[in-house]
């Protein structure tokens, strides 16, 4: 298995390539656990970079800034 390191300012840049991108295809890609791609985004969330609104059964990722 491949190693990869990841910081929130690759996940950031990967919401803004995608903004439909899952929490889990973020987390198969970089070969992490899903809890710590979510724990980055609610860092992101918090700090006010981005927004996930959810529209029926779909999901998006809005970037604040």
């Amino acid at each position: 298995m491949k190693e990869t390191k990841i910081s929130i300012q690759i996940i950031y840049n990967e919401i803004k390539l995608d903004p439909k991108v899952s929490q889990k295809e973020l987390a198969e890609k970089y070969c992490v656990n899903e809890r710590t791609i979510r724990r980055y985004c609610k860092v992101l969330k918090d700090s006010g970079y981005i927004k996930y609104i959810i529209n029926g059964k779909n999901g998006r990722w809005y970037i604040l800034k």
